[in-house]
């Protein structure tokens, strides 16, 4: 069975880790594959939406400690493995469409990590958050520090970080870190969420999602042009005549994306 599965419900694309033996922990060619899994779905203009999740009761469990120990003392070894790594991070960052995390169990170190690249986190009650890099003598990256103080707020992170000790999905529902608990399946619940999304304006919902991401890493000047040319290419765009139509025959419309 591979490592990282793949499967497309209608215009939702769902990425599975699935290595349910290790919690889901990833060594260098699963984080390896997790990234080319992302990057391949850039190009496909049907796909509306991603859902990340992990198969057996686990969301991930972060990188496999055993796999980074076997390269740690070899220079160029480990930094192949620990580019796998923020490869596979700017991978999940840089998806055009909104990315649900789907998360039961543990969802730790680079799990968490994973999960904070997405737009939105759906937990059961399963769910343990945790970025435990203080435990094992390491440093957490630090623009993964910017995305978990931006998400959970600058005193959680901090907890987190100082003590590396795992929240459980109601705390971490209360400081943002998690969207929103389900009591079924969480994978139903993310393609629930996903359904809206979908159905909405593409260009639109690309424009928005690049907007909430700039200001979430600060960095919303750079992305202005960026905004301003999806801004205009909606303007004469066939979907914004479909909306306009619809809203006057107040029916639903039909966007394709062009």
């Amino acid at each position: 069975m591979p490592d990282i599965e793949s499967e497309r419900r209608g215009a939702v694309a769902i990425i599975a880790i699935n290595r349910p033996a290790k919690r889901n922990a990833l060594n260098g060619e699963a984080w390896r594959a997790l990234g080319a899994a992302f990057s391949a779905l850039r190009g496909d203009d049907g796909v509306r939406a991603i859902i990340l999740t992990g198969r057996g009761g686990a969301f991930c469990a972060g990188d496999e400690i055993g796999a980074f120990a076997a390269v740690r003392d070899d220079p160029a070894a480990r930094q192949h493995y620990w580019d796998g790594i923020m490869a596979c991070y700017a991978a999940v960052s840089a998806s055009t469409v909104p990315v649900i995390a789907a998360v039961s169990g543990p969802c730790v170190g680079g799990g968490c990590t994973l999960a904070l690249r997405a737009d939105f986190r759906i937990a059961d009650a399963t769910a343990r958050f945790g970025v435990p890099p203080a435990k094992l003598g390491l440093v957490y990256p630090a623009e993964s520090t910017q995305l978990l103080a931006a998400t959970a707020g600058l005193t959680m992170a901090r907890r987190m970080l100082y003590t590396g000790e795992l929240i459980g999905a109601e705390t971490a529902l209360a400081c943002g870190l998690v969207s929103e608990i389900v009591a079924d399946d969480v994978v139903e619940a993310a393609l629930r969420l996903a359904e809206p999304v979908i159905a909405n304006a593409p260009i639109s919902v690309r424009a928005a999602k690049l907007a909430c991401d700039a200001i979430q890493q600060g960095r919303l000047a750079q992305a202005a042009a960026e905004i301003g040319r999806l801004s205009d290419l909606a303007d004469r765009s066939d979907d914004y005549r479909e909306g306009a139509r619809a809203f006057a025959e107040k029916c639903r419309p039909v966007f394709t994306g062009r």
